[in-house]
């Protein structure tokens, strides 16, 4: 049998569900359990493992489940299995499904049929006194949103279920060792993909054969997932923050913005650039607007630090956007992660650790262009390191890429 995913030691996976408990804890005052929702077999096959699952327990499996119980005196952490149906596994393969080869692949204390789950979580809640905590959200909301309130519906009189994201998004903020290595080799394939792509710009001629063709790279190592789908805004394509058509010929001789990420071990990389698509920064409103923005993007790189608030960093990257009459459109920043944009607590400091974007842009829409220059930051001891370094971003650097 194959398990798949488990991109982490099960010890780190053992450290991060014992965290979650003593967070929980920590936000609410008292012990409580915690479950989580996997995704199911057809989210599986066209995007990704939900990333709250992924992260305590490297279930690659369809519809799993997992129940934290800091009262069970046999079972601190349970592993939930569908196991299909016999009549489906000429369709869909065979599941991995309960018992103690799952329990051992996944370093957890019991795995146990996923029909016992509702069961096993009531005992669970009642044990703590009524409640059980699930993660939900209002913004980009997933596979856990939508089983929170599915499971908000169904809770039976007496039991109550309260929010543990905002608690545990204090994990996923720092990445180890390991998350930083599997972040690295998500930019490597994502950097070979641009070096290879925009130079042939011209004979692509589409924005959906430049998605294509940045997709078929990504994917290319692992079949993994790509981060999201690749924006290719030609010309006003590119003034649309979110463009998601990709259906245009490349306008000849006009900027062409290209934001996309591939994945490694479930981790994200997140890069934008924009360039002519001749190769050459020869219009000169165009250079301007671009110059000023890689300068904003420098600025952000040379004061991104421990320490500095989100507000300070924000502010001085972006100030000579403002100062020259632009609107700021959108942030600075967000946390890179198991999803492009992780959750996280964006009133903390920047902290050693942390992974984040640094992204300004200018978008003009009546002048039929937008440029933005995205990065990939680990904030350091001492101040950062760009991780996408070696994606040419200079004028210079994308003329030489491109010639």
């Amino acid at each position: 049998m194959i398990v798949r995913g488990l991109s982490m030691p099960l010890a780190t996976y053992r450290r991060r569900r014992t965290g979650a408990l003593a967070q929980i804890q920590q936000r609410f005052f008292r012990p409580l359990p915690l479950l989580l929702i996997g995704s199911d077999e057809t989210t599986l096959r066209r995007d990704r493992q939900d990333p709250w699952l992924d992260y305590y327990s490297g279930c690659a499996e369809p519809d799993a489940a997992l129940l934290l119980d800091p009262f069970d005196p046999d079972a601190r952490d349970t592993l939930f299995l569908d196991p299909g149906h016999p009549d489906r596994e000429v369709w869909d393969g065979k599941r991995l499904g309960a018992g103690e080869a799952a329990r051992k692949a996944h370093g957890v204390d019991r795995a146990l049929d996923l029909k016992e789950l509702h069961a096993r979580v009531e005992r669970a809640a009642a044990r703590a006194g009524g409640c059980f905590a699930m993660c939900t959200r209002t913004k980009e909301p997933g596979v856990q949103a939508q089983a929170y309130a599915t499971w908000q519906r169904w809770l039976p009189q007496g039991l109550r279920l309260v929010n543990a994201e905002p608690a545990l998004v204090h994990q996923r903020m720092y990445k180890d060792p390991d998350e930083i290595a599997w972040h690295r080799k998500a930019i490597a394939i994502t950097e070979k993909g641009l070096k290879d792509v925009l130079p042939r710009l011209r004979d692509l001629g589409t924005e959906c054969a430049v998605a294509s063709a940045l997709t078929a790279h990504y994917r290319a190592p692992a079949y993994g997932p790509l981060a999201f789908p690749p924006i290719v805004g030609s010309a006003l394509g590119g003034a649309t923050l979110h463009y998601p058509h990709n259906d245009q010929p490349l306008a000849e001789r006009r900027p062409l913005l290209i934001d996309s990420g591939a994945t490694a071990g479930g981790y994200c990389a997140d890069v934008t650039r924009t360039v002519p698509v001749h190769g050459r920064f020869d219009d000169a409103r165009f250079r301007e607007v671009y110059e000023l923005v890689l300068k904003c993007n420098q600025i952000a790189r040379k004061t991104a630090r421990p320490g500095i608030s989100r507000e300070e960093w924000t502010k001085g990257a972006w100030q000579p956007i403002i100062d020259a009459g632009f609107v700021r459109h959108h942030g600075l920043s967000h946390h890179i992660g198991l999803d492009v944009h992780d959750p996280a607590d964006y009133d903390v400091a920047l902290a050693p650790g942390m992974v984040l974007s640094n992204e300004p842009g200018i978008y003009l829409p009546d002048e039929g262009f937008g440029v933005r220059i995205e990065d990939d930051l680990l904030i350091t001891a001492d101040g950062c390191e760009e991780l996408t370094a070696a994606i040419p971003k200079t004028v210079a650097a994308l003329e030489a890429l491109m010639k």
